[in-house]
């Protein structure tokens, strides 16, 4: 008999409307009440990315085959258990996608959702045990844990994987404990403390866990052809939009019909397949096989793991999970991911495809404002925007003008390559109003915010660190590769100053933004602030100089001390800054 049903315990962490005291509901509670709650609150922004994702696997797969009355969709069928039965026929397409989109946005309207939702869920109650024998959630069962270890002859056992190593607050090794962690151990040399999570935790962490694994554990199915999955979500610069409640935020995610457009490939009436409507067997081959995924809620559900979780675990034990590493999904291009940056290759395995890019570390979003809202790259090659993107334009011919919230989520890894451990995650949100990042005429919106954004690193990045670097010189710190440590330290510092001051500005003035603006008069505005900005950032190092930096040195036959790179760094940004003209 199953335990722990995820469609009546209380697992998923959200902040109520009416309280800043977070609670968990059940999964039926959440799409019966969705409305209610102001967004996801768990343990991490991260986790908070891979709840979603299955969130949004439910809604993709019911809405792709039902109305929001419960009537099939044109060119749907369905069997029993509402699995559809075949993919929409070409034939029925186009009346299927307009009628999906059409009721994508009634659902908008409705502002809850529909009851057919939760009557899918009782359809699937069997398999939303996260205890059980057959059928465990996110999960293989024992006998079919043991027929994949018989397809690795050089390994008896699977890799176990604690509690401490699933909580990514704490992520601790065997070999290493980690300091400062939310939760103390029980007693001196004991850490078993912090191996134990309740039930509704485990399942968080099991849903992240899929979604960013690294590749510390050793236990591999995948071929000698095929690389292992460090978790889909791993790899992503994961790019979400944010509403005013939990229901919009998972609405606005929400790709009605399919992801035409996403791809090369039109998808339209696909059969959605996610995790919990195959048996764990069949998840598993089809990754082992490279079967390309076609599909959202197959997607939102990958697995990176295999893992089995003894079905008697009780909460008063350490949490210990066995798991077996699969093959990674297709990493190009042709993947249906809506909800990332991307990046185009140059070298390496993948020289001439794109690939998801994640975030850069203190590096904020609106600085891949071009990434997220352009299809062309300033050298004129295609340019692939996130899916969630196309939201902005059904937002805006749906809705009219209103500001949406953007977040980018990544997981940092340590950068070595045999264990890609997660030591840290990425978070940031920018606000922008939908009709402005809809503008996408050549001489709209989008080209001058971008060409605000580009003009705003070139000066933090460029001119402002061309300053630096001329007052190291007069330091007679080398600056040449290999650059003096002291020298980079003081580059960087001042640069991560600077950028940290420019960043709720240009942040606060994007979301200022209305479509009715003058374009040229709005951007120049920026500038203005930018070069006031800047310079009390070059002044105020040029007030702290010594003596010395006042003597200079000897540069090919003329005096260059701190003064005169100052006001060649004045020179510079005034050039830069000066002009009015935005659009080339």
């Amino acid at each position: 008999m199953g335990r722990f049903n995820l469609l009546d315990e209380p697992w998923i962490s959200v902040l109520p409307a009416d309280t800043d005291e977070k609670r968990d509901i059940s999964l039926l509670e959440l799409f019966r009440h969705a409305e209610n709650y102001q967004t996801l609150a768990g343990e991490m922004e991260t986790q908070n990315f891979a709840v979603m994702r299955f969130l949004l696997a439910v809604v993709q797969t019911v809405l792709s085959r039902f109305d929001l009355d419960g009537n099939l969709l044109p060119g749907v069928s369905v069997d029993e258990r509402w699995i559809q039965t075949e993919a929409v026929d070409e034939d029925d397409q186009e009346d299927y996608c307009e009628t999906a989109q059409n009721e994508w946005a009634a659902l908008l309207k409705r502002g809850s959702f529909p009851d057919v939702i939760v009557r899918y869920l009782e359809k699937w109650r069997d398999r939303f045990y996260l205890f059980d024998e057959e059928h465990p959630f996110c999960q293989v069962n024992q006998r079919e844990m043991d027929a994949i270890m018989k397809k690795i002859p050089k390994r008896s056992q699977p890799t176990t994987i604690y509690g401490k190593n699933l909580n990514r607050t704490i992520s601790e090794s065997e070999n290493k404990p980690a300091l400062f962690t939310p939760i103390a151990p029980s007693a001196k040399k004991d850490r078993s403390s912090k191996d134990l999570l309740t039930e509704a935790e485990l399942i968080r962490w099991l849903l992240t866990f899929q979604g960013y694994s690294g590749l510390a554990d050793k236990v591999s199915l995948a071929a000698e052809h095929q690389r292992s999955s460090k978790g889909w979500l791993f790899d992503l610069g994961g790019i979400c939009l944010k509403g005013e409640n939990v229901f919009e935020t998972i609405a606005l995610n929400y790709l009605p019909g399919s992801p035409r457009g996403i791809a090369d490939h039109d998808f339209a009436g696909a059969i959605q397949r996610p995790c919990w409507e195959m048996i764990g067997s069949e998840v598993v081959s089809r990754l082992c096989a490279s079967v390309f995924i076609d599909n959202l809620a197959e997607l939102y559900t990958n697995w990176s793991r295999a893992v089995y979780i003894d079905p008697t675990l009780n909460q008063n034990e350490p949490a210990t999970v066995h798991v077996v590493k699969l093959p990674e999904i297709e990493h190009t291009e042709q993947s249906l991911e809506p909800m990332t940056l991307w990046r185009g290759n140059e070298a390496g395995p993948n020289k001439g495809h794109q690939t998801p890019k994640k975030h850069v570390p203190e590096q904020a979003l609106w600085r891949s404002f071009g990434l997220i809202t352009m299809d062309m790259t300033p050298d004129h090659k295609a340019q692939k925007r996130p899916g969630v993107f196309l939201q902005f334009q059904r937002l805006s011919r749906t809705a009219g003008s209103r500001l949406i919230d953007l977040a980018g989520i990544s997981m940092q890894d340590d950068g070595n390559a045999t264990s890609w451990l997660p030591v840290d995650e990425i978070s940031d949100q920018l606000r922008i109003n939908d009709l402005v990042v809809t503008d996408t005429d050549p001489k709209g919106w989008i080209t001058w915010i971008n060409n605000a954004v580009e003009t705003t690193k070139e000066v933090a990045s460029v001119i402002f660190r061309s300053y630096l670097i001329g007052i190291c010189e007069v330091r007679d710190l080398k600056v040449s590769n290999p650059m003096d440590a002291a020298a980079a330290g003081f580059i960087q510092r001042e640069i991560a100053a600077l950028y940290a001051d420019i960043d709720p500005a240009f942040k606060e003035w994007l979301a200022a933004i209305q479509p009715e603006d003058e374009k040229e008069e709005k951007v120049s505005e920026w500038y203005v602030y930018l070069r006031r900005l800047t310079l009390a950032h070059g002044e105020a190092l040029f007030r702290s100089s010594t003596a010395r930096d006042l003597t200079g040195i000897e540069k090919e036959g003329k005096a260059e001390n701190v003064a005169t790179v100052y006001w060649s760094f004045i020179g510079k940004l005034s050039r830069k800054l000066g002009r009015r003209e935005c659009v080339e």
